[in-house]
C-alpha cells in the first residue's frame, strides 16, 4: 500500500519480484499515456498513386496501410469502401495491397504458453487488424449453435483477400491477387480512418482486459519512443519510463504487454508506486471493483465503489492493483500478487481491499 506521494504505507514482499498476469496492463497503459497523449490516434489509410479518374477507373493498385490500430473492425473497411464507391470508383487497374510495415515481429510471442495458440485472447499481432485479428466461426453443439471466435493466420494476407471482396460486393472489380506490400511514398490518400482516443482505447483494455489491445499498443509504444516498433522496442520504452519517474524495478523482466506470458515478473512495489505516480491519469480509466469491467462480480463491502483497480488471472496466478478510497486516509494506490496459493486468493485480495477501505 502506497500513499499518493510515494511513501509506502504497508508492504509485505514488496520487491519480490511475481508473474503478475494482466496487471501488467498497467504498465504499457501508463508508459503510452505518457509518450503519447491521451488524445492520440491511429490511422488505417486506403491510398493509390492516383485519385480516381472520371471514367472510375483508378490506375495502379490500391493499398490498405495499417498503424497498428487495434480497435479497427470489418465494418470500418466496409465504410471505406463505401467512400471509394461513391467517389465513382468501379474499376481497379491492379490489386489490392496490405503495407503491413509499420509493426515489427512475429503474429504470435513466442514467450507465450502454446496451449494457448488458437484462443480469442491469445490473437496474433499486426499492423493491420482487423476485428482484433479473430474470425467468427459458428458450431453446432449438442444441437444448438453456438458462435466462437478463432484466431487468423497470416493477418495481412487474410485481411487483402477480405478487402478485396468487399470491393467486388460494391461492384468494384480487381485485377490480379490480392497481396501483401508496402506502399509507395507517392501514394495519394483516399480515405483516412482514425481511432477513437489513446484514453478511450486504454479504457476499454482496462477495463475488459484486453491482451490484444495491450500488444498492438506495446509495438506502437516502441515505433514512437524508440523507433524499433516491436516487443523489444516497446519494453525499452517502459523501462524508460519507469526509470524516468523513479519508480523500483526490483528484478522486473517484462516479455509481452498484456501479462499472458508465465515469464513475466514484476514486484509489488513497482506497479503500486507506478499508480501513485500516475494517479490522475490511470484512476478514471480502471473499473470499478465490484460494478464494472473484469471486476463486476468481485464480492466487496466496504470498499464498495471506493475502489478502482485492474485485476490478473492465469493459471497459479491472481492479482489486483489499483487504487482504494479509505475511511480516513484519503485514496490510496495498492497491489497485490499473489502466485501458486492452495487457497481461494480472489477473495483474500478481496478481504483484504475491504479492510483496507477502513483505514
Amino acid at each position: 500500500m502506497v500513499s499518493l506521494d510515494g511513501r509506502t504505507v504497508y508492504g509485505d514482499r514488496a520487491d519480490h519480484a511475481a508473474v503478475p498476469a494482466s496487471v501488467q496492463k498497467l504498465i504499457v497503459g501508463a508508459s503510452a499515456l505518457d509518450a503519447l497523449g491521451p488524445t492520440y490516434r491511429y490511422h488505417t489509410v486506403l491510398a493509390a498513386r492516383d485519385a480516381v479518374a472520371d471514367d472510375g477507373s483508378l490506375m495502379g493498385g490500391l493499398w490498405l496501410i495499417g498503424s497498428g490500430d487495434p480497435s479497427l473492425q470489418s465494418s470500418d473497411l466496409r465504410n471505406g469502401v463505401g467512400v471509394l464507391a461513391r467517389s465513382g470508383l468501379h474499376r481497379l487497374k491492379g490489386s489490392v495491397s496490405v503495407d503491413a510495415t509499420s509493426l515489427d515481429g512475429p503474429e504470435l510471442n513466442p514467450h507465450w504458453d502454446p496451449d494457448d495458440d488458437g484462443q480469442d485472447y491469445a490473437a496474433p499481432i499486426s499492423a493491420i487488424s482487423v476485428d482484433e485479428d479473430t474470425v467468427e466461426v459458428q458450431e453446432t453443439i449438442d444441437g444448438s449453435e453456438q458462435t466462437f471466435w478463432t484466431p487468423m493466420h497470416d493477418v495481412a494476407s487474410y485481411v487483402a483477400g477480405l478487402l478485396t471482396r468487399m470491393l467486388h460486393q460494391r461492384g468494384i472489380a480487381t485485377s490480379g491477387r490480392p497481396e501483401v506490400a508496402a506502399a509507395p511514398l507517392d501514394t495519394v490518400v483516399l480515405w483516412d480512418h482514425r481511432s477513437a482516443p489513446l484514453d478511450v482505447l486504454e479504457s476499454h483494455m482496462l477495463f475488459v482486459s484486453d491482451n490484444h489491445y495491450a500488444e498492438q499498443l506495446l509495438r506502437t509504444l516502441g515505433g514512437e519512443v524508440s523507433g524499433t516498433a516491436s516487443d523489444a522496442g516497446g519494453i525499452a520504452a517502459e523501462r524508460h519510463f519507469l526509470e524516468r519517474h523513479g519508480i523500483p524495478t526490483p528484478h522486473l523482466a517484462l516479455f509481452d504487454g498484456s501479462g499472458l506470458s508465465g515469464d513475466n515478473r514484476i514486484a509489488a512495489i513497482t506497479l503500486a508506486r507506478l499508480l501513485s505516480a500516475q494517479e490522475p491519469s490511470l484512476y478514471l480509466l480502471l473499473p470499478l471493483g465490484g460494478r464494472e469491467g473484469t471486476l463486476e462480480d468481485y464480492g466487496f463491502t466496504s470498499a464498495l465503489g471506493r475502489v478502482r483497480a485492474k485485476s490478473g488471472h492465469i493459471t497459479g496466478v491472481s492479482s489486483l492493483a489499483g487504487y482504494v478510497t479509505t475511511l480516513h486516509h484519503g485514496r490510496v494506490a495498492f497491489a497485490f500478487l499473489i502466485n501458486g496459493s492452495p487457497g481461494d486468493a480472489d477473495t483474500a485480495i478481496v478481504q483484504a481491499v475491504d479492510r483496507l477501505a477502513m483505514f
